[in-house]
């Protein structure tokens, strides 16, 4: 049988148990805890995408109006 540890005890269990049989605390989901948490990266990469685009068009449009005000 597969076992997995106690989020709160650290103790060893069953992977099917709900309830931890030392602490008898309600063992959340593990599968939706560990999707909950991997959720992060895609929005932390697309946060990175729109700030580095933003940076980009900024620093161009700031070297477009060097040049515009150099031509004048």
């Amino acid at each position: 049988m597969n076992m997995q540890t106690c989020p709160y005890c650290k103790e060893k269990i069953y992977s099917n148990a709900l309830v931890c049989r030392y602490c008898k605390r309600d063992l959340p989901d593990m599968a939706t805890a560990q999707r909950e948490s991997s959720n992060w990266i895609p929005a932390l990469l697309a946060s990175a995408l729109i700030v580095t685009s933003a940076a980009f068009v900024a620093y161009e449009c700031l070297k477009e109006r060097r040049n515009w005000v150099d031509r004048e």
